[in-house]
């Protein structure tokens, strides 16, 4: 993942999560333990998108102007 982005709506960049990772590290761990212990039934809640359209202009009418972005989850 590059420098100073975010993968989620949460907005966390891989900077934060490498800094706080002794604090986030236990729950994170819990996360996968749990889907481990359904034997996968929530893996596809990992692979979830937020798609929205962004407007380039306050006056956008058109399909072009609007930019596409997609908002993937780190965790479920």
């Amino acid at each position: 993942m590059p420098a100073g982005k975010a993968p989620g709506p949460d907005g966390f960049t891989a900077e934060f999560l490498r800094a706080c990772w002794p604090i986030i590290k236990a729950d994170t761990c819990a996360v996968f333990d749990k889907l481990y212990a359904r034997n996968g039934r929530g893996f596809r809640k990992l692979n979830e998108a937020f798609l929205t359209l962004l407007p380039k202009k306050p006056d956008a009418c058109r399909i072009a102007d609007y930019r596409p972005i997609s908002l993937i989850h780190l965790l479920a």
